[in-house]
């Protein structure tokens, strides 16, 4: 698990919200170590983080089980997953494929163009390709 306190320009798009999921509750870092078997000092170094730049799923679920029992203990039956410790902001400023209104690596395909098991009516449905960002390696 690496956890670093500055953000760099192509990982402002997504941030770590343990901090705010433990605030909206007052858990505690002593309880969400108890109860997800994390050491106290790896919660206080994950709470203070700022961004995540990897994090083990045993740990990802570690949170998330320690989070919901905590969430439950205080009269909230929420289930916390590994999306509600991220938050995603959309950010193509600095990015030449999405900085244009129309991004290349979408397509539309209608479901005419489409193999005929899988037609079923005249809708669209948008691809989108995902290629991994070359500056952040």
């Amino acid at each position: 698990m690496r956890v670093s306190k500055t953000i760099k320009d192509s990982q402002k798009m997504i941030r770590w919200r343990l901090r705010i999921l433990m605030a909206e509750k007052k858990i505690t870092n002593k309880e969400l170590a108890q109860l997800s078997g994390i050491h106290p000092t790896s919660i206080s170094k994950l709470k203070n983080a700022d961004e995540i730049e990897q994090i083990s799923g045993r740990v990802l679920n570690s949170l998330c089980n320690g989070l919901t029992k905590a969430y439950q203990a205080k009269g909230d039956n929420r289930i916390i997953m590994p999306g509600d410790l991220f938050d995603y902001t959309f950010d193509s400023d600095g990015d030449p494929i999405t900085a244009g209104t129309s991004h290349p690596a979408t397509q539309v395909i209608n479901n005419n163009h489409l193999p005929s098991s899988t037609k079923t009516d005249n809708s669209s449905s948008e691809v989108i390709w995902l290629r991994p960002n070359l500056e952040a390696v």
